[in-house]
């Protein structure tokens, strides 16, 4: 089965921007919608499955994302990281700085 990977890290990031609930006052201090929101990042390059062993040879890492249960029932290929999808964000630190990341 071919299955394109994406590679760079994956960022879990998500931002709701609003006034709240209540009154409708705006905040104290305007910030126009280029001050109050990152740039969105590049979309990361795309790796096909017959290019993983490339990619790995020249360091990239492998990461799992997958829940407990579904690696247990699927299994899993020697040298991934695992860090479920639902942890990465608090875990980002586990993987390692200025290397590919292949997801999974």
């Amino acid at each position: 089965m071919k299955r394109a990977l994406s590679l760079g890290v994956v960022a879990l990031a998500a931002a709701v921007l609003g006034w709240g609930c209540g009154g409708g006052e705006p905040p104290a201090e305007e910030t126009t919608a280029a001050e109050a929101e990152p740039a969105a990042p590049e979309p990361a390059p795309r790796v096909e499955a017959a290019d993983i062993d490339a990619a790995l040879a020249n360091g990239a890492v492998l990461l799992d994302v997958r829940t407990d249960e579904e690696l247990a029932e699927h299994g899993t290929i020697d040298g991934f990281v695992h860090i479920p999808i639902d942890e990465l964000e608090a875990r980002m630190g586990e993987l390692p700085a200025g290397v590919p990341v292949l997801t999974a």
